[in-house]
Order: structure tokens, then C-alpha cells, then sequence
């Protein structure tokens, strides 16, 4: 049966061409403003994909949840040069299997172990600050986020500017060199043919290939370390090491599923956490009664001066809301996609086989139907009895289902001990010459500031 005798959800009449304009052009007010126009479910023919986008979240509670087997990663396999077969791309049994050999490290006995980790890793780089001095906030959070990753899961107390930079600007030039695959909107839709595959772009290929080949000398000189001096202390390399192998049933997983791993986790510290800490401290700078509220709990709850610890996260309550606050009205990734591999009814309209769905969170999180004043930053929003009415994907920043983010309560506990380590010593606010832009800038599936954030740091003390 095709397209033709069926049902299509409404949708825009557009070109290629000019779809392509207006998302490159700004994506986020283009997905807004379809959204209010046509609906929950939006179909847009593009050459020669069905495309359907979704802003209704029992529909997309539905996709990951109850149908998840129906659906496959789009485009998956043109990411995994850089980031192999690791837990995000991994796809069917294989990706259940090595979700169940991880998923002791990020059990919440576990978490709460890598508390003083991370505070030692935040006070390390706060520390070093100068009182009324200016700081570049990305910067100083990627080497926040970097350190704590490499300590918790690598069992590394690795604090080297230098190198973490390196790393960093190698994150930076894989990502910029895969202009065709980390664009998920324009190359989910063409299908792959010489002309436009990236890496024929000489230029292109020696950048991408050159910050790779660091990249993966860093971890594989990370695992040999591992290996050669204290194999038996806990963390995620010494545990895949130990880990049998679903495939082959031996005791250790190969060398390379064990890189892939640690490149994803990697990727997650430098392009999420780090992205959505910059965005919390944009905000504060901006918002000077939030902070002060802020600071008031801090005081209360670290009387004295007291070393933030993991026994302490309940009480923060609302640096907590700040943080779910931040990722929702900046949620470190802006959208996921699924290809159906099959047939697929979902309302009243059934989508056909290989046709891409696209769902936003940013979409949802700044949904007018969910959120009261969604443009204002208001942590008060999240009460108790706001979260019980709110449906459970008009907000997922860490997505969902079998496929949500094994990191989630990891990011959230980092998110937090971050901000009431900061905010307990340091006063922000944004410089007078510049002041601050919160208008986003699309890297691929990622919501990263359009401009540099500068802010000016002062001591409480």
C-alpha cells in the first residue's frame, strides 16, 4: 500500500532546499513555529524520505517505550569511525547485553561514591579562579566535566589543562570535520553516495583522521596504564577488562569495544554536561534573585563553610530545580530521530516503512501546552505537584525507554554538586561590555551557545 491512499498529517509544503535553509538558518524557531501551526504530528516529503515530526508526548512515550523494537538509530553507522559500537549506537541484544555489563558502575550505591570525586574535580578548577576577573564559562566547564569523568569512571586523577584542552579542540574538529554526519537533519535524508560522503573531502579527512588518531592514542595509552599498574582498582576500563565478553563468552571484552566505551563517555562529559553547566551559569549570571536564592540554601544547608558531599544532595532542593530547569529550556541535545522498520500506526495516521520521526525535546521542553512562560527560566516551576500532572515526555533530556541515557543520574548529581560548589564560594554575573546570549546554536543533535559566555567571578568571602 503506499503513501498515496492514506491519511497524511498536515505539514508545510517545502522544498529541500529551503527546509534545509531554515533549519541551518535556526532550527529552533522553525520547529516552534510549525509545531504551533500544524500540530502534534507534522509530515513533511522531503525528496525522497517521509519525514513526520512529534510533539505529543504519549506518541513519543509510545516510540521508546512499547514499540521501541519497531525502530531503528538513523544513520547510525556513519558515526561509528569516531565513536564506534559502544553503548550509543549499539543497536537490538547487543546493546541490551552490553547495557546490562556497564550498568553496576551507574547503579545509585555507585553514583554516590564518585561524589567526592567530583567535588574535588569542581573545586580544583573554582579554585583557581581570581576574584573579579572574567572566565570563558565553556571552557572552565569542559575541564570541569573532563576531570570528573576521568576520575569517576577511568580511576584517574588527571588534571593536566594542556592535555584536557587538546582533547577538547580534537572533540571539536572530529564533530566540525563530520559536516555530513553530525548534521542528523539534512543527512538522515539523503540517502549516502560518494558526492556527499565527508570523507571525501581530502582536507576534511586528514582533520577528522589526525584528531582521531589522538584521540584514540590517549586511550589506549589510558587502558595500558590501567592495565600494567592497578588492575584491580574499581572503575569502568578495569571493569570491562573483568567483564565477560556476550559475544564470545570469554572474560574480558576486546580491546576495541572497551575503546569505544571510553570514547563515548568521553564525548558525553565534553558535549552534554559540560553544555548544559554552561547554560545553568548563564542563566545565574542573569538572573541575580535566583542566585541569591541559591546561595540562601547554600548557606543554610553547608553552615560554616563546609566541603559539599554526596549525603548532602537531598537537601538541595533548589540548586536541584536549577538544574532540571537548564535542561529544560537548554536541553543539551535538541532532538532524537527513529527509522521505522516497518509499517507503523501511531493515532489516526500510519506511518510507512523507512520514514524518519523526528522528536524534540527542545520542542516539547518549551511547549506552551506543558510549560507556563517556557522562554522565562523559573526553577520554582518544579514542585511536586507540577511534576505528577506533567505527561512523562513533555520532558526528557536524557530521552527515554531502553534507549535512555545510562549517565542520567550521574549528570544530574554532577549538575548539581557543580553548581553548589561554585555558588557557594563564587558570585557571577555577566560583564557589563557584553552581557550575555542565550540564543542557541545547532552542533549536529546538540544545543550549544551561538557565542562565547564571559562572565565576571567574585569571591563571597
Amino acid at each position: 500500500m503506499t503513501n498515496n491512499s492514506k491519511q497524511l498529517p498536515p505539514g508545510p509544503q517545502i522544498s529541500f532546499s529551503e527546509f534545509m535553509d531554515k533549519v541551518n538558518e535556526n532550527p529552533f524557531n522553525f520547529l516552534m513555529d510549525i509545531i504551533q501551526k500544524y500540530g502534534d504530528i507534522i509530515y513533511i516529503k522531503l525528496q525522497q524520505k517521509d519525514v513526520y515530526i512529534l510533539s505529543n508526548p504519549d506518541y513519543i512515550e509510545q516510540i521508546f517505550t512499547r514499540d521501541y523494537k519497531l525502530f531503528s538509530k538513523t544513520r547510525a553507522a556513519e558515526l561509528r569511525p569516531f565513536l564506534g559500537n559502544g553503548l550509543l549506537l549499539n543497536e537490538g541484544e547487543s546493546h541490551r547485553q552490553h547495557r546490562k555489563i556497564i550498568q553496576p558502575l551507574f547503579l545509585p550505591t555507585s553514583i554516590k561514591s564518585y561524589s567526592n570525586i567530583m567535588v574535588d574535580n569542581i573545586k580544583h578548577i573554582s579554585d583557581n579562579w581570581q576574584d573579579n576577573t572574567t572566565i570563558d564559562v565553556s571552557q572552565e566547564m569542559i575541564m570541569l566535566a573532563m576531570g570528573v569523568m576521568t576520575e569517576s569512571l577511568f580511576g584517574i586523577n588527571f588534571r593536566d589543562r594542556d592535555t584536557f584542552s587538546k582533547v577538547s579542540d580534537s572533540f571539536t574538529n572530529v564533530l566540525e570535520s563530520f559536516t555530513q554526519v553530525h548534521e542528523p537533519v539534512e543527512n538522515i535524508l539523503v540517502d549516502e553516495d560518494e558526492s556527499t560522503n565527508p570523507y571525501n573531502n581530502k582536507k576534511q579527512k586528514n582533520k577528522f583522521q589526525d584528531s582521531l588518531d589522538y584521540l584514540n592514542q590517549k586511550i589506549y595509552t589510558l587502558m595500558d596504564h590501567i592495565k600494567k599498574t592497578n588492575p584491580e582498582k574499581p572503575n569502568l576500563i578495569s571493569h570491562l577488562m573483568k567483564a565477560k565478553d556476550p559475544d564470545s563468552g570469554e572474560v574480558g571484552l576486546p580491546e576495541q569495544q572497551i575503546r569505544d566505551e571510553i570514547m563515548i563517555f568521553l564525548f558525553a562529559a565534553h558535549d552534554t554536561t559540560s553544555t548544559a553547566l554552561t547554560w545553568s551559569l548563564a542563566y545565574l549570571a542573569t538572573n541575580q534573585e535566583i542566585q541569591d536564592k541559591l546561595q540562601k540554601e547554600l548557606d543554610l544547608v553547608f553552615e560554616g563553610g563546609r566541603i559539599p558531599t554526596g549525603d548532602d544532595l537531598p537537601k538541595l532542593e533548589y540548586t536541584e530545580k536549577i538544574f532540571k530547569e537548564t535542561l529544560r529550556i537548554r536541553p543539551s541535545v535538541w532532538a532524537l530521530s527513529r527509522l521505522t522498520n516497518e509499517e507503523y500506526k501511531i493515532g489516526k495516521y500510519v506511518i510507512p516503512n523507512n520514514s524518519v520521526i523526528f522528536m524534540s525535546q527542545y520542542a516539547m521542553h518549551n511547549n506552551p501546552k506543558y510549560y507556563v512562560d517556557p522562554d522565562l527560566f523559573i526553577p520554582e516551576r518544579w514542585t511536586k505537584e507540577f511534576l505528577f500532572k506533567l505527561p512523562r515526555f513533555a520532558y526528557f533530556p536524557f530521552g527515554g525507554g531502553i534507549r535512555s541515557c545510562i549517565g542520567e543520574t550521574f549528570a544530574i548529581q554532577e549538575g548539581v554538586l557543580a553548581l553548589a560548589t561554585i555558588f557557594q564560594r563564587w558570585k557571577i554575573m555577566p560583564t557589563e561590555e557584553a552581557g550575555i546570549s542565550f540564543e542557541p546554536k545547532r552542533l549536529g543533535g546538540f544545543t550549544k551557545p551561538k557565542y562565547p559566555i564571559n562572565v565576571i567571578v567574585k569571591n563571597r568571602k
